[in-house]
C-alpha cells in the first residue's frame, strides 16, 4: 500500500501536488473541472450547433471530472498491466486514452452520431493534454492559496 501511494505522490509531484497536500489536490481538481468543462463545452456546442444536435452542458463538466480522476489515479498503469499479455499491446496502450475519451463521450452524449463522437473525442484528448493544463495553470495563479 505504501508503494502505491509513493508512486502516486511521485507522479503528482510533477504537478506540484501530492496526497500530503489534499487542499491543493482538491483545488486543482475543481479548477481543472471548471476550466476543462468550459473548453470542452465550447467544442461540443460548436459541433452540436453545426450538426443540429442537442447536448446537455452539465455532461461536459462531468466528462472532465471523470477524466481528471482517471488522470490522478492513472488508467494506463492500471490497465497497461492487463494489456501486456495481448499482442500489439504497445499500440493498444498508446490508443487507450483516446478509447477512454470515446467511451466517455458516447456515454455522456448518447444522442450524437458516432462520427461526431470520434471527432470530439480526439479533439478533446489533445485539448486535455496541451491546452487545458496551460489554462488551469494560468487560472490557478489568480487563486490565493
Amino acid at each position: 500500500m505504501a508503494d502505491a501511494l509513493t508512486g502516486l505522490n511521485a507522479f503528482l509531484e510533477n504537478l506540484q501536488l501530492n496526497f500530503g497536500n489534499p487542499i491543493g489536490l482538491a483545488t486543482n481538481l475543481i479548477l481543472s473541472t471548471i476550466v476543462g468543462g468550459i473548453v470542452i463545452l465550447v467544442v461540443v456546442e460548436i459541433l452540436a450547433k453545426k450538426f443540429s444536435e442537442e447536448v446537455n452542458p452539465m455532461h461536459a463538466f462531468l466528462i472532465v471530472l471523470v477524466i481528471s480522476l482517471i488522470n490522478i489515479f492513472g488508467i494506463v498503469p492500471i490497465l497497461g498491466s492487463f494489456l501486456a499479455i495481448i499482442p500489439f499491446a504497445g499500440v493498444l496502450i498508446m490508443l487507450l486514452p483516446v478509447l477512454v475519451w470515446i467511451v466517455l463521450v458516447k456515454v455522456f452524449f448518447r444522442d450524437m452520431e458516432m462520427l461526431h463522437i470520434l471527432i470530439i473525442s480526439v479533439l478533446c484528448y489533445f485539448l486535455s493534454i496541451y491546452v487545458i493544463p496551460s489554462l488551469v495553470a494560468i487560472v490557478s495563479g489568480f487563486i490565493p492559496l
